[in-house]
């Protein structure tokens, strides 16, 4: 709802960036409200509900991440210079326009090192930690995956499809599901979002450069 406003409602000016700043924020706060109640192992290290698995080292969460961040970030720039791309390419009018009105087309670099570390850190504790993790304990275990993948893909359909047409906006989505679902994964072997994090840190960073190409090319 939150993404519907921001960037379909009112996209443009005080309204639009208050909206924005407000739904992250609840993305911040709402899981501590509950942190009586479910604590908060696997933030960093340990999920309560399995104390007893040995866990991996952190140098296999930390290489895992970066390793499937890297082959993410490859798979989408080879994508870039298929057909693909070029109907990525024919949005860069709309996603310039889209960067302008939002106000951060000057500022570029700097909410592309924001996106890339703080709100994708913001989405890991998000819809990894606190809504997977708890969706698990509703579910069984590959409903809890499937469910957690396609809520995170939810706002990204939005997103996508103020630039692109429906079938490509589609396809992009699912890429979108495809990432969460392989994070959830990540998360539940490992017992933090750290790895979850490092990956999707070079996915982001995969994104900007190519955000950058369209808006500055359009």
């Amino acid at each position: 709802m939150g993404a519907l406003f921001y960037f379909v409602l009112a996209p443009d000016g005080a309204a639009g960036k208050a909206a924005y700043t407000m739904t992250k924020l609840f993305t911040l706060i709402y899981p501590f409200l509950f942190l009586r109640w479910i604590g908060v192992g696997g933030i960093l290290r340990r999920c309560r509900h399995a104390p007893r698995i040995q866990w991996p080292r952190w140098r296999e969460v930390l290489g895992s991440g970066l390793a499937s961040g890297l082959v993410i970030a490859a798979a989408g720039l080879v994508l870039m210079q298929t057909s693909l791309g070029d109907l990525v390419r024919e949005g860069a009018a709309a996603v310039s326009e889209k960067a302008e009105g939002m106000g951060f087309k000057e500022h570029f670099l700097r909410f592309a090192i924001f996106l890339s570390v703080v709100h994708s850190a913001l989405e890991e504790f998000y819809w990894r930690w606190f809504c997977y993790g708890q969706i698990r304990r509703k579910m069984s275990r590959w409903a809890a995956h499937v469910v957690a993948a396609v809520a995170f893909g939810g706002h990204h359909l939005i997103i996508t499809l103020q630039f692109f047409p429906v079938p490509f906006a589609l396809f992009l989505t699912t890429c979108v599901v495809v990432g969460g679902f392989i994070w959830t994964l990540m998360y539940e072997r490992q017992g933090t979002v750290i790895g979850c994090w490092v990956s999707h840190i070079c996915v982001d960073v995969m994104l900007m450069i190519i955000g950058f190409r369209l808006i500055m090319g359009a």
